[in-house]
């Protein structure tokens, strides 16, 4: 199982990719969904770490995969 990190954040993005964790930058909404809907498509990842910015500007987006998909974490 791989972690994969969705920030808004290159300082983070590069400080975890220095630890070995796969990732990607996004900024918008859109972007935010895009990114999220691969790394739960993809079976390798079991958890998705996101930046603290996600979880107060997009709640909803967070919330739907926090409640409706057991994998990844």
């Amino acid at each position: 199982m791989q972690m994969y990190l969705i920030s808004d954040n290159i300082d983070t993005y590069t400080g975890m990719r220095l630890a070995g964790v796969e990732g990607v930058v996004v900024h918008e909404r859109g972007e935010l969904k895009e990114a999220l809907e691969k790394a739960i498509a993809n079976k390798e990842i079991g958890i998705i770490l996101l930046t603290e910015k996600f979880g107060r500007e997009f709640p909803e987006i967070v919330d739907e995969v926090k409640l409706h998909h057991k994998t990844p974490l």
